[in-house]
């Protein structure tokens, strides 16, 4: 009976673990997300990483214990270098692993390097990054970002965003202090936890605080066709020879669709016009290369040219005021093909 028992709970562990993580892909599936591929390659995305100059050695403290004399004291005080050394370290860059069958991330921390007779070193945090390809957010309004991870306690996680690939905006870390309206964070009770982020409505809220700290330039709009989601892991791994290492493991990565996937196959897309709440910013979608006119209306009956342009981009983000008149009446606004 209590054999049965004992795997009776067993079994009901590892459905709720399977339950959760088909629920996660479901919801994923459901809001039109990409699985990131990791089965034969790094699927486009590329590694960075970065390197420090660690000193170690041994130093002995001459500070006389309880006691302080006039002037700064007496005797040779501070600590005494017996003998030290340096090395130049790299961190690991992000690797393709299995989970039981399915591919995914691991990171590891640095080979320790610091002998059992230095009585100290320098600690230094290395960063090791792994880039997104180009994310084209254009084409839903309801784009989200999910990932299983576990980590070791000295190595940390991030996730930032870019939108073009030279500056960086973080979005989440563990015990996170911004954004949490637009983000969850589930166990799934076999070490990993799954994230969920609603990227949509998480850029309009950091729109609005970089504007209201005058950063409009670094607003990523929640239309835009370029974005780069990076996850950045942080090692803090202890130098010791001896010591075992850290690792941080993610995988079940879903994000939006890769810009220029089945881009060829849009020939017949409709324009778009979306006003962005809260930014005062609108985003014009259509057709790479197509020339569209930006319409207007007081009253949805007579409509007047305001701009007509050819879009470079799949989405094109403007501020609200380039299109509007300095009246203060409601406009009605549409995007049509130019005739």
């Amino acid at each position: 009976m209590r054999t049965y028992y004992r795997t009776s709970i067993i079994l009901f562990i590892i459905l709720l673990t399977y339950n959760s993580y088909l629920k996660g892909n479901d919801q994923a599936i459901e809001l039109g997300l990409t699985k990131v591929n990791f089965s034969s390659n790094l699927d486009g995305w590329t590694t960075v990483t970065e390197s420090e100059q660690i000193r170690y050695g041994e130093w002995r403290n001459n500070n006389p214990i309880n006691q302080v004399g006039w002037g700064g004291g007496w005797g040779n005080w501070g600590p005494t270098v017996v003998w030290e050394n340096y090395k130049t370290v790299t961190s690991n860059e992000f690797e393709r692993t299995s989970f039981n069958g399915e591919y995914g991330l691991v990171i590891q921390s640095i080979d320790p390097f610091v002998p059992s007779n230095a009585t100290q070193y320098t600690p230094k945090q290395l960063g090791s990054y792994i880039v997104s390809p180009r994310i084209d957010l254009s084409r839903s309004g309801n784009d989200h970002l999910f990932f299983q991870y576990k980590r070791d306690r000295e190595l940390k996680l991030e996730v930032w965003l870019s939108k073009n690939n030279e500056s960086y905006l973080g979005i989440w870390e563990e015990n996170p202090s911004r954004y949490i309206n637009h983000i969850n964070v589930s166990s799934l009770g076999n070490g990993f936890s799954q994230v969920r982020i609603d990227l949509q409505n998480l850029l309009i809220e950091m729109g609005q605080i970089l504007i209201s700290n005058d950063l409009e330039d670094s607003v990523i709009s929640p239309e835009n066709d370029e974005l780069y989601i990076v996850f950045v892991a942080y090692d803090n791994a202890n130098r010791r020879i001896g010591s075992l290492p850290n690792t941080i493991d993610i995988k079940s990565i879903w994000t939006p669709s890769y810009y220029g996937v089945d881009q060829n196959n849009e020939a017949n897309i409709e324009p778009e016009i979306r006003l962005e709440p809260g930014t005062e910013r609108v985003t014009v979608l259509g057709k790479i290369g197509e020339t569209y006119e930006l319409q207007k209306s007081l009253d949805l009956e007579r409509w007047e040219v305001s701009h007509s342009f050819t879009l470079k981009t799949r989405s094109e983000t403007y501020p609200l005021s380039y299109f509007q008149e300095d009246s203060k009446r409601t406009q009605f606004f549409r995007l049509k093909h130019k005739p």
